[in-house]
């Protein structure tokens, strides 16, 4: 009896601690109530910013239903540069996205474009990249926790906390619609 009881209070537990993770998700409609954006939290001065968004739209003209995991991390500037035939720099044209779970089971991309941007004070390189969340991978992403992700070779570590925060937005989001 003890156990049964332990069991359904955990599970209480977790249920619970998932809707509280549900009802962190920023929600905006567009006015003509067809385009649906479910954002989870972030904060910009995280490193590196890893984020759950989807958008969708109900109009049947435009079909739209974007479901992505977003991925940011912040280096040295020089980073994205490369040295071109003539000597001048370039900005490099990076692909590759590499996320290992707590399993120890990898996601590999090596299609996806890595794009770049410059930090405000023109100080750091930015790299991020929006991974498609498919009926293929969903799996994965809602049944692991992220322990760290590399986007075009530039490793980054994820925090415990962050990791099960982003598994229970990616079940919450999952099911908007």
């Amino acid at each position: 009896m003890r156990v049964t009881c332990l069991l359904l209070t955990l599970a209480f537990m977790q249920n619970a601690t998932a809707q509280d993770f549900c009802k962190r998700i920023k929600k905006e409609v567009s006015d003509d109530k067809t385009t649906f954006t479910y954002t989870s939290p972030f904060d910009e001065s995280d490193k590196p910013v890893i984020s759950v968004k989807r958008m969708f739209n109900l109009n049947p003209e435009e079909g739209m239903d974007n479901f992505l995991l977003q991925l940011r991390i912040s280096g040295p500037l020089d980073d994205i540069y490369t040295k071109n035939a003539e000597g001048g720099q370039v900005e490099k044209d990076e692909k590759s996205v590499v996320i290992e779970f707590d399993d120890h089971s990898n996601f590999t991309d090596e299609t996806i474009p890595v794009d770049h941007d410059i930090s405000d004070d023109r100080i750091f390189a930015i790299r991020y990249l929006n991974l498609p969340l498919t009926d293929d991978n969903i799996k994965a992403f809602t049944s692991k926790k992220i322990v760290k992700f590399s986007l075009a070779g530039s490793p980054q570590a994820i925090v415990a906390d962050t990791a099960n925060a982003i598994m229970h937005y990616i079940q919450c989001i999952k099911t908007v619609k």
